[in-house]
């Protein structure tokens, strides 16, 4: 746990996720390595406080189905923004609680960069944090 920390305190991201109960295993999960996490109940609220803060954030897990703007469609137009902005692109992971091919191809076909499956593994989502953000 400490490796973790050592690479993640301080690291400030977005959450975007609608259902309460994952909401707050993601904070104490992301609390437990020192990491700053705003999170956003539907994709059109990731959205726009990436529009906003867009260079606070160092990376997105974005939940694939949410009510108002899936993680799907807010992906893509965060893609979007960011080419007509002239950004560099942030990292956007997707997390879905189907493990089905099809669904990670089209998380990837509409801008994810990586895709992770819910229930969340606390040592994968680690891992995989650290791998992005080190």
């Amino acid at each position: 746990m400490d490796d973790y920390q050592s690479i993640l305190n301080g690291k400030e991201i977005l959450v975007a996720e609608d259902n309460p109960a994952n909401q707050m295993v993601m904070k104490k999960l992301l609390k437990k390595v020192g990491i700053v996490a705003e999170f956003a109940e539907n994709g059109q609220i990731a959205l726009d406080s990436y529009q906003q803060n867009h260079e606070r954030w160092q990376l997105v897990l974005m939940d694939c189905e949410m009510p108002v703007l899936d993680g799907y469609d807010a992906t893509a137009a965060i893609r979007q923004f960011e080419e007509e902005a002239g950004l560099d692109r942030k990292l956007i992971i997707g997390l879905s609680a189907h493990a089905i091919h099809e669904l990670k191809k089209k998380a990837l076909e509409r801008g994810m960069d990586d895709y992770l499956t819910k229930p969340i593994d606390r040592d994968l989502l680690y891992q995989t944090l650290v791998g992005y953000l080190s």
